[in-house]
């Protein structure tokens, strides 16, 4: 467990740093355009690059999964390091280009640790823990880091946070670096188009998966940019500041912290599908609330969205990787990410629009409107389990009785 822990505090220095960048883009943005859309398009183009994850995932299973994440958070490191020299410049273009490269960086990261590094760390029969121990981690760090991001905005100005966001990903990088090295298997560059193409295959014939994946994506469609767009509301329609702002935004995360703490211990009776349509339900009630006009009721609703979202990760992530095969997971979790996180990359765009609108009852409508049609999605499951048998040479991939995979961004 000691490089379980010595890897959590990394990425959990990481999300830090991942937070500051999220509340300060934009925050800055907003000040320097005028525009609620391009300020919350700052959200979004950090997240289009998942819809290329699948050839991500390819990387992730090529090469050692240590290397990779290290170079991963080194190159976030000096990108985010340029945006300060770019940001108050008249153009906003560039400052797009960085976050889309800065995406790139954070999806290599994420597949790596996610279902790479943190399976391969823990104990096989602590996984359930594990999870449950690293998305609290980490929703704590996003508790603080918001509230910690508005006190350096607002004292030491939005160019110090982004300096420091910078240093946490040369950090992380270095406590990586005492991980224990794992290589992958040997992979020569023709079979790139193969191991791809095993990728998919797998993916399709989790029909489960699929379904599950089609609800999680419009969910994402109408929530996925919730912590941007309050970070635009708290500024244009509440008069707030950042330190409260950050605030606000801390008490979503320590929600979420909350949903993945307690995941264990919830319905421990019932099986996978039906905690699902538990922490949808509590999403749900997440979102009613939101359609509230006043700030507390939409803080509020925020925590239950994102308390239910923190028990939905934990409880998808340990059932990927006890169905997927190892020698697939990069792949196979990359294609189920393209699908959800580019609908969260389309919720900056909708909610960035529905926050220019002078009616506070529709400002944040899409996120009750995608849940609603999520939960009718999982709801009408009926397809019988399958397994996910991958194309030779490579070994077939486990089973279950049972299928999820979930990914919900966090600013």
């Amino acid at each position: 467990m000691r490089h379980f822990w010595v890897f959590t505090s990394a990425s959990a220095v990481s999300k830090l740093g991942n937070t500051f960048l999220n509340v300060a883009m934009p925050w800055i943005l907003l000040q320097v355009t005028g525009s609620a859309l391009v300020a919350a398009a700052s959200f979004g183009v950090q997240l289009a690059p998942y819809a290329l994850s699948p050839a991500f995932g390819v990387l992730v299973d090529r090469f050692d999964r240590r290397r990779v994440f290290i170079w991963a958070e080194v190159a976030q490191c000096l990108l985010v390091a340029l945006l300060p020299l770019l940001v108050y410049r008249d153009s906003s273009v560039p400052v797009l280009i960085l976050l889309f490269l800065i995406g790139c960086g954070s999806l290599t990261s994420e597949l790596t640790s996610d279902f790479g590094l943190i399976p391969e760390l823990a104990p096989a029969d602590s996984l359930t823990k594990a999870y449950s121990w690293y998305t609290t981690t980490v929703s704590i760090v996003r508790f603080v880091g918001p509230a910690v991001v508005g006190v350096v905005i607002g004292t030491l100005g939005a160019r110090a946070a982004l300096w420091i966001d910078a240093a946490t990903f040369l950090a992380t990088a270095g406590a990586a670096l005492t991980l224990p090295l794992r290589p992958a298997p040997n992979q020569g560059p023709s079979q790139f188009r193969h191991m791809l193409r095993n990728g998919f295959s797998s993916f399709w014939r989790l029909r489960r998966v699929r379904r599950l994946t089609a609800a999680l994506a419009v969910f994402n469609l109408g929530a996925g940019a919730v912590p941007t767009v309050l970070i635009v509301l708290a500024q244009t329609h509440w008069g707030w500041g950042p330190q409260v702002a950050g605030a606000a935004l801390g008490v979503g995360a320590l929600g979420a912290a909350a949903g993945a703490w307690i995941t264990p211990r919830v319905a421990r009776g019932k099986g996978l599908e039906a905690r699902i349509g538990i922490w949808f339900c509590v999403c749900g009630l997440g979102g009613a609330l939101m359609l509230f006009c006043s700030a507390p009721a939409v803080i509020a609703g925020f925590t239950l969205l994102s308390m239910g979202e923190g028990g939905m990760n934990v409880t998808t992530n340990e059932y990927r990787y006890t169905t997927i095969a190892k020698d697939l997971l990069g792949r196979v979790n990359a294609i189920i990410r393209a699908v959800i996180i580019t609908g969260a990359a389309t919720s900056s765009l909708v909610l960035g629009a529905t926050a220019e609108i002078d009616s506070p009852c529709l400002w944040l409508a899409p996120v009750l409107a995608g849940g609603v049609l999520a939960w009718g999605i999982w709801a009408t499951r009926s397809l019988p389990a399958t397994s996910v048998p991958a194309s030779a040479p490579e070994p077939p991939a486990r089973t279950s009785d049972h299928g999820e995979c979930h990914d919900f961004p966090r600013a």
